[in-house]
């Protein structure tokens, strides 16, 4: 990934965490200042299309780059719906100096940006390309909480 790349997604995180920060001072605005929720809103709504102008610009620069961020995001969306209805009782995440892996029984191992264990013991990843996977107990050798490498 380049530098400019890189630039535009420290952007785009930075604006959307503003917009994370707008949307709680919105909610913390008395319900009669109309106004003030009305410019707030109106903030919001600038930075989102701050947003989409900036990944318009990432996909003309590096058509490849946009394609596995959309991808991630998607997948960040999916993990996120099943999260709301599942009760996860183990959560690993990869960290920059170190691998985040689900290892299977039959010795190979699926390299993950997260993975989950349910109460039921079943395992729901996000891989290193942006999809969701589901395994069954049967099929896992790790044990909720497991961080090994």
């Amino acid at each position: 990934m380049n530098q400019q790349v890189q630039d535009l997604l420290k952007k785009i995180t930075y604006i959307d965490a503003d917009i994370e920060i707008q949307k709680q001072i919105l909610f913390s605005i008395p319900s009669t200042d109309r106004k003030e929720m009305e410019r707030v809103v109106a903030i919001i709504a600038t930075h989102k299309e701050e947003i989409k102008s900036l990944q318009l610009k990432l996909k003309e620069i590096s058509p490849q780059d946009h394609e596995t961020i959309m991808n991630l995001e998607a997948a960040v969306s999916e993990f996120k719906k099943i999260a709301s209805e599942k009760k996860f009782t183990s959560v690993n995440i990869k960290q920059t100096h170190e691998e985040c892996c689900l290892h299977l029984k039959n010795q190979s191992k699926i390299p993950c940006l997260v993975k989950a264990c349910d109460e039921n013991g079943n395992w729901t990843v996000i891989t290193m390309d942006g999809e969701v996977r589901d395994f069954s107990p049967a099929d896992v050798h790790d044990l909720p909480g497991d961080s090994q490498p």
